[in-house]
């Protein structure tokens, strides 16, 4: 098979986040979990390579407006905080919660069941008489579905299938299964892209090598276990993370029985029980058994950052909590939080710029890529002034190697704009739980601080073939859709208050 072909107009990726833009506004699982702060984050983000300086900047921008906001003192010393999904100022109190869950099915089979059902009845089997209209069906058979298959079904079974392969699951030494997760991954990138699949089905793999598509060496390529990663998440880390809603959408085939308020009803649920599971994980700080609590985080960061590229999630995990606590811990001293998370902007941006946690180079390809994808007439017109079918080869191969970077990145933003949107409100349940008392509120905060250092600290495993310079770039693009999530969540709070 050709490896990992990816074409120039990077679906795999383009489909996410054209369901936040779209979902941010109709619904769907994405809106109904980002909603359009998160929606617009992944567009300034993602869409424009926003530098890491200037979303500090941005936070300190909000700071002004909103230390002066008597409200925003008022609503959190009366137990409240802001939930932008809900656009209202909330009270929470987690035995309710427990209690409201406890007839719950985990898997929320009683709002998904239906839809599951049917996107698992239209998948028609591999080898159905719509082979006879392609010249080969090997990448269909690799995602067991017939090649007149829609898009969207393509897309959950390269979930439901990377998912049953995949090594965090199956394990490293099973070698079966990594040809499998290799195979689906491969078939999902030629499938998913229009263009591809066209050639695919007239053509075959032949189609594909470099002289059919104008790329020298091949099509881009982009690793199986960073595609699942970065598009689905990681199965390990859903004790954390709960279920992604991207995974859900593909889950469900992107059914449009799924309403606005159902998928909304489904990530308020997600953040209820994750919530619940974090005040549990906080339970041995607020008893004071400091070392042990260290010791159980400390084991549980090493165990995660194991996991396929879950170095980058347990980071990005430590950071939304390291912040969502100096928010909480600045309020609680001062009464006004934001001045706390502008403090602590600024130094993680410090402490990344003096550790090399930025790289121009890159950091300069990531942004041409973002740019390739909007002035795609720009890069033909360059192409096309190529004096020798070699120029124009290499060009080709660098315009697809720098939208791949691009596309990869509008991807992971989505995906750190969902977990940061999540964790953020699990993290304000937790510490605004009234079913405890202010002590032990405080005690937590403190304790989701140390926690998020914990996690921000995990190393790269030993084995990790993951490029440095990658861990670097995402790190960073992860560090400033964070940030910039949390600035739209702030500003949207600001805006209630003056109307």
């Amino acid at each position: 098979m050709v490896a990992g072909a990816v074409g120039a107009a990077g679906v795999i990726v383009l489909a996410p986040v054209m369901g936040t833009a779209v979902g941010a506004k109709q619904g769907g699982f994405v809106g109904g979990t980002v909603g359009l702060v998160g929606g617009a984050a992944v567009g300034v983000v993602g869409g424009v390579a926003v530098a890491m300086g200037g979303v500090v900047q941005g936070v300190t921008q909000i700071v002004r407006g909103a230390a002066a906001t008597p409200k925003a003192i008022i609503e959190p010393s009366r137990g409240k905080w802001w939930n932008d999904l809900e656009g209202k100022w909330i009270l929470t109190n987690l035995d309710d919660e427990k209690k409201s869950l406890q007839n719950i099915p985990d898997d929320d089979d009683d709002i998904l069941g239906e839809a599951r059902k049917n996107a698992e009845n239209t998948t028609k089997p591999a080898g159905s008489i719509t082979a006879s209209k392609v010249k080969e069906t090997a990448y269909y058979d690799a995602l067991e579905i017939a090649p007149d298959a829609e898009p969207s079904k393509i897309k959950r079974q390269y979930y439901l299938l990377a998912r049953k392969y995949h090594p965090d699951r199956v394990g490293k030494d099973d070698t079966a299964s990594a040809d499998k997760f290799k195979d689906v991954a491969e078939a999902y990138q030629v499938l998913s892209d229009p263009e591809l699949r066209k050639r695919y089905d007239v053509e075959g793999e032949d189609g594909l090598s470099a002289d059919k598509t104008n790329v020298a060496g091949g099509p881009a390529q982009v690793a199986p276990a960073m595609l699942f990663a970065f598009l689905f998440g990681s199965d390990k880390f859903g004790d954390y993370i709960g279920r992604l809603a991207a995974a859900t959408s593909a889950s469900v085939a992107d059914s449009p029985d799924v309403s606005a308020e159902d998928a909304r009803t489904v990530q308020r649920r997600r953040v209820a029980r994750l919530a619940i599971g974090l005040a549990e994980r906080l339970v041995v700080w607020t008893e004071e058994d400091y070392d042990g609590a260290k010791a159980v985080w400390e084991s549980a960061a090493m165990d995660l950052g194991g996991a396929s590229y879950g170095t980058e999630l347990v980071r990005l995990i430590g950071k939304v909590y390291s912040l969502s606590a100096h928010q909480f811990l600045g309020a609680t001293d001062s009464g006004v939080g934001m001045p706390s998370i502008a403090k602590w902007a600024k130094g993680q941006y410090a402490h990344m710029q003096r550790s090399g946690d930025t790289s121009k180079a890159k950091r300069e390809g990531l942004v041409a890529g973002m740019k390739m994808m909007t002035t795609q007439q720009n890069a033909e017109r360059e192409l096309a002034e190529a004096k020798t079918d070699e120029e124009r080869k290499e060009k080709q191969a660098a315009m697809e190697d720098a939208q791949v970077t691009g596309m990869l990145n509008i991807m992971w933003t989505t995906t750190v704009v969902d977990i940061t949107t999540t964790l953020h409100e699990v993290a304000q349940m937790v510490l605004h739980d009234q079913s405890v008392s202010k002590d032990v509120r405080k005690r937590r905060g403190y304790g989701l601080k140390h926690l998020g250092e914990i996690f921000m600290a995990c190393s790269t495993p030993m084995e990790s073939d993951q490029p440095e310079d990658a861990k670097k770039l995402y790190e960073e693009a992860a560090f400033a859709a964070m940030l910039e999530t949390v600035r739209r969540k702030e500003e949207a709070m600001r805006s209630s208050l003056v109307h």
